[in-house]
């Protein structure tokens, strides 16, 4: 194998080894042995039947590595140096608010390696609430959990494979979406990711990312659910813009019938006009036939009106010349005659009083019999009967107007907002007018939307981008992650099952996708594999037969690690 014989020690760019910081040579070189690794590693496997693009996944894994564009801007240091970030303060963060228990001031939890020399972290003893798991949480399981939410980059959980392990997971991936996290769970083999997302609580959006049969929670299932509730979402607005299909469509056919209604309506009521013109013509020439004794009595009344009034002003009359005849000096005699005429005329003004009063009830009599006697006039009545039918049937057909209007309003419910129209003549006419111009407008919407649920209902793996973007959490396995088509997906946390059975350069693939990391797994004594007699240096050697897990661990501060027993 010569290409794995390439010397690590020297530097192809300008000025030699010497001419680069420390750091960013050892991560040069670092980055150099992770790419002889690859290649090693494919060429090691040349015999077993693998997908011919699994080198170019782990190859274009490190070139992101390389070249910085990772979801975590210090992996590469992490990886390359086993440089940890300093642990954030959880209270305020992931502290009592976060539902999630502190860090107590005692000594290593239970069944952790706390004890021993560079044992697993410390933490506090009790139960986490609203976990899915029923009954009291282990306290290592419930620090791991706590570490995972609150480490800023990778943490370690180191336990045996088997339930108390997989609840963990679980329970690592149920609280962090809770909150809001995108989550990736992977393993080297389909089986772990199964064995997690079938303890997984319902809620999260969960895709199987690596499922190509249609299966459950695979992409194929999740777009197929994705279309149905799109196409139930959609369903009644379909079913309302349908009544504005068709030639002639329902909705046409009601707004014909409104138009048809206000022009009946405008006829009859002209007709009714015509025929309330009649009646009132026919009523007047009654009521000059008839009314002579009422004209009569009213120039008597009237008579009586201005007799009454000069009988008035005789009085005035009289008064005012009293009044200076007895303010005179020598006016005695004329005043006591003219006490005796003002007396006469006194009783002279009450008596046309009441002749007025008998004059016009006697015109008011007369004009009632006039009244009643026009009323019950056979062509009055006749006039006045059909003016009556000509009204009547002007308000029908107006009635049938506005419901036609309540109609198109019941089919433009939910698919325009209704326009504000009065139960006139001219606020119909003006409601027909916004139909008139909205039709074509719904016509060429229900159109659309009809065509788009018709694409919409067929199989479509354009959602699956999408699907994969918006969900809570993906799984798959390590290698299926860097498909070409999952693009650049990134995500909150990344978990990686079985952690101690992978080497780096395969761990890589998740691992440039998340912000923060959790390797679960246990260590596997002796090498992951066999290298056999072929000549490869000590770095890449190390690379390919080391677990990401053994490496990463051994390079953790305390808080970065955490040992889990084997009990429920």
């Amino acid at each position: 194998m010569a290409s794995t014989s390439v010397d690590l020690d020297h530097d192809n760019r300008p000025g030699g080894v010497d001419a680069l910081p420390p750091a960013r040579y050892r991560n040069d070189r670092f980055c150099a042995a992770l790419e002889l690794a690859v290649v090693a590693g494919h060429e090691l496997d040349a015999g077993h039947e693998l997908d011919a693009g699994h080198e170019r996944i782990q190859r274009d894994a490190v070139v992101r590595l390389r070249a910085g564009a990772t979801a975590n801007p210090g992996l590469l240091a992490l990886l390359a140096e086993g440089r940890f970030a300093p642990p954030v303060p959880a209270r305020g963060r992931f502290g009592p608010a976060s539902g999630w228990p502190e860090p107590g001031p005692g000594g290593p939890l239970p069944g952790g390696s706390g004890s021993q020399p560079g044992g697993f972290g410390s933490g506090s003893v009790g139960s986490l609430p609203g976990v899915f798991v029923p009954g009291q949480v282990r306290p290592d399981r419930a620090e791991a959990v706590r570490r995972a939410l609150s480490v800023p980059d990778l943490l370690c959980l180191l336990a045996p494979p088997g339930g108390p392990r997989t609840l963990a997971v679980v329970e690592i991936v149920r609280a962090a979406a809770e909150r809001g996290e995108r989550v990736l769970i992977t393993a080297p083999d389909p089986a772990a990711v199964d064995e997690v997302i079938a303890r997984l609580p319902p809620g999260p959006t969960v895709v199987r990312a690596d499922q190509a049969d249609g299966g459950p929670g695979s992409l194929a299932a999740a777009a197929a659910e994705t279309q149905r509730q799109i196409l139930a979402r959609s369903q009644a607005a379909a079913h309302r813009l349908e009544s504005w299909l068709g030639d002639p469509s329902p909705a046409t056919g009601w707004l014909r019938r409104l138009t048809g209604a206000l022009a009946e309506a405008r006829r009859e009521r002209e007709r009714a006009d015509a025929a309330g013109a009649e009646r009132d013509a026919v009523a007047s020439a009654a009521r000059r036939r008839l009314g002579g004794p009422a004209r009569e009595s009213g120039r008597d009344a009237e008579a009586a009106e201005r007799a009454a009034a000069l009988a008035d002003d005789a009085v005035r009359e009289l008064e005012e010349a009293l009044r200076r005849a007895e303010a005179a000096r020598f006016g005695r005699r004329r005043a006591e005659r003219l006490r005796d005429r003002l007396a006469a005329a006194v009783t002279a003004a009450e008596e046309a009083r009441a002749a007025l009063a008998r004059a016009r009830q006697e015109h008011a009599e007369r004009r009632e019999s006039l009244d009643t006697a026009v009323e019950q006039d056979s062509e009055v009545r006749a006039a006045a009967d059909r003016a009556a039918f000509a009204d009547l049937a002007a308000r029908r057909a107006l009635e049938s107007a506005e419901r036609c209007a309540h109609r198109l309003c019941r089919l433009m419910d939910g698919v325009t907002p209704e326009p504000a129209w009065t139960a006139d003549e001219a606020g119909l006419s003006d409601f027909a007018q916004h139909c008139d111009a909205l039709g074509p407008v719904l016509r060429d919407r229900a159109r659309l939307l009809r065509e788009w649920r018709r694409r919409a209902a067929r199989p479509s793996r354009q959602l699956h981008p999408e699907l994969l973007r918006y969900a809570d959490v993906v799984a798959t396995t390590c290698l299926g992650v860097g498909r070409p088509e999952h693009g650049d997906l990134e995500f909150d946390l990344v978990v990686i099952v079985d952690a101690g059975r992978i080497a780096l350069p395969l761990a890589l693939v998740p691992l440039v996708r998340g912000r923060r990391a959790v390797l679960a797994g246990e260590s596997v004594p002796g090498p992951l594999r066999d290298l056999g007699p072929v000549p490869i240096p000590g770095e890449v050697a190390e690379l390919l037969t080391c677990s990401v897990l053994e490496r990463l661990m051994a390079r953790a501060p305390a808080a970065n690690r955490v040992r889990l027993r084997n009990v429920l």
